[in-house]
């Protein structure tokens, strides 16, 4: 039997970060939290930015402008990775790392799911601020709809050294 744990020593995989179920998953991808987007540029290199986000059943919706250098590598090379974690301190991490193919969404449908994603981010009130209302409503006409074909997930905070500095109080925060 060939495991990928062969080059490291005994007992290693006891130790190795376990993986988040559906429903932690699921509970993950309802947080308000940041993703992170990662495109191919032109010449190979990898656009990566910070973005709001939503699940929408098999996929994680993205708003922006159509002006943007993410929208144009998306529609040459029309696949993306997002990353989305909830990270605390010490080893406080999980997260989940999604591939997939990208269907660019256009015009008042883009416009619709595009509010919904405000609106997870930003409250009824201050989305009617003047200068808010144009910048995420005339500049946000493009969603990013990035389906979940390939999910990778990672949670260090339930493993066994988790556990064992979170008993010890041990875990420095992360800078807010």
């Amino acid at each position: 039997m060939t495991s990928r744990f062969r080059d490291r020593p005994p007992g290693a995989a006891a130790v190795m970060p376990q993986g988040l179920s559906q429903a932690e998953i699921d509970a993950l991808l309802e947080q308000r939290l940041i993703a992170n987007l990662a495109s191919v540029n032109p010449d190979g290199s990898i656009h990566l930015v910070a973005m709001w986000f939503r699940r929408d059943g098999d996929r994680i919706l993205l708003p922006t402008s159509h002006h943007t250098r993410k929208a144009k590598n998306l529609r040459a090379r029309p696949s993306a990775t997002v990353m989305i974690d909830r990270s605390v301190g010490g080893l406080d991490l999980r997260g989940v790392v999604i591939r997939g193919a990208v269907e660019l969404v256009e015009g008042d449908a883009a416009r619709s799911l595009n509010r919904s994603i405000h609106e997870r981010y930003v409250s009824a009130d201050a989305l009617a601020l003047e200068p808010v209302a144009a910048y995420l409503n005339h500049g946000d006409d493009l969603t990013i709809a990035v389906a979940m074909e390939r999910v990778a997930t990672w949670n260090l905070a339930d493993g066994e050294a988790g556990r064992a500095i979170r008993a010890a109080g041990g875990a420095l925060r992360l800078d807010a």
